[in-house]
């Protein structure tokens, strides 16, 4: 009997050649398996209470019952789904993280632009600045209460020109006994320069 004719009637079979190969396939399949154990299987209902959420985060009814129906499209497990949440988490947490720290490097930027357009305006800047600084913030005591005062500092607006200007105008009235109700100038615990630059 010939090679040929041998193939022909049976398989042939070589101990050891390609065995390396199935085995690594069945090993392949086993592992397979493994890794999807427990990963499939939606629950009645989707339960998140295992899920850690940062300081100050609620779940949207809204778009957690869209991904509880997702979940279930999917026929996600808890343990998928909460994996899934986790990571959604940590992203909405970069995503928010990053946006305020563009907004405090853009509100930063917004006041030094201020700043530099007090010290250049032609009216009250520059060699004026200090007269007109002690002379506003005579009537920035007076009349900008504690919330005032914090809205002008968180905005940056307690160095606009527009609002010194507006302060100094009063400032020298109040300083010429001119100010409807106002007899004489404010008396400061303060130095001036701290009430109305105290980041300056």
């Amino acid at each position: 009997m010939n090679f040929q004719e041998q193939t022909e009637k049976a398989p042939l079979e070589i101990k050891g050649l390609g065995e390396t190969v199935l085995e690594t396939e069945k090993t392949e399949e086993k592992k397979s398996a493994i890794d999807t154990e427990g990963y499939f299987g939606k629950p009645e209902f989707y339960d998140y209470s295992e899920v850690e959420l940062p300081e100050n985060y609620s779940y949207n009814e809204e778009l957690l019952n869209e991904f509880n129906d997702l979940a279930a499209k999917y026929n996600l497990s808890q343990k998928s789904a909460n994996e899934l949440m986790s990571m959604a988490v940590k992203l909405t947490k970069l995503a928010g993280d990053n946006f305020s720290q563009a907004m405090a490097e853009q509100t930063r930027q917004q006041h030094e632009n201020y700043k530099q357009m007090l010290n250049t305006d032609r009216e009250i800047g520059g060699a004026r600045l200090l007269n007109t600084i002690n002379t506003a913030n005579i009537a920035y005591a007076e009349f900008a209460d504690s919330e005032v005062q914090k809205i002008l500092t968180e905005t940056g607006l307690y160095c606009h020109p527009k609002i010194v200007k507006m302060f100094y105008k009063i400032g020298k009235r109040m300083q010429n006994d001119s100010v409807h109700g106002v007899n004489s100038p404010a008396i400061l615990k303060e130095s001036r320069e701290d009430i109305l630059f105290p980041t300056m």
